[in-house]
């Protein structure tokens, strides 16, 4: 049960955050190209996307199943949840009008390889090292209590 209300809590905060950043996003693209309005549907459906990427986000990285397979794999599970989900809700909020522009189509893949890839780069040369310094320190920190408990 706590683990049910761990993933809640997770799922409610990155519903909240992601929300407000993209209303505000929403915000500043409209007063940058005068639009003077946003209509409650958008808004919803923004929500409704909102929604979906932190189901996503916390089934990919925070549950049980997938907290073992290690960070690679729960990126790609999440970007294969959520990319297409994606595409799909930038067609139904119109941003993606009829079949889109090879522009669109082009800056979306190359935004998204973009991230993965730095992602994957953060994660084999910033975190993996970070992380055999780390278990160094604690086997040194062992090793240092283990001996002031033998003398």
């Amino acid at each position: 049960m706590e683990d049910i209300k761990k993933l809640l809590i997770y799922f409610r905060n990155s519903v909240a955050f992601s929300y407000a950043w993209l209303v505000l996003c929403v915000a500043a693209v409209s007063l940058a190209t005068g639009i003077t309005g946003v209509s409650a549907v958008f808004l919803l459906k923004l929500l409704a996307f909102c929604v979906w990427g932190s189901m996503s986000f916390v089934f990919a990285f925070f549950t049980k199943l997938m907290k073992s397979k290690g960070f690679i794999f729960d990126l790609t599970v999440f970007y294969i949840l959520f990319v297409p989900a994606e595409v799909l809700m930038f067609y139904v909020m119109g941003i993606f009008e009829g079949v889109g522009t090879p522009v669109m189509w082009i800056a979306l893949g190359i935004i998204i390889a973009a991230f993965y890839i730095a992602a994957i780069l953060i994660d084999l040369l910033i975190m993996r090292r970070r992380s055999v310094e780390f278990t160094e320190k604690l086997i040194e920190y062992r090793n240092g209590k283990t001996a002031d408990i033998i003398k």
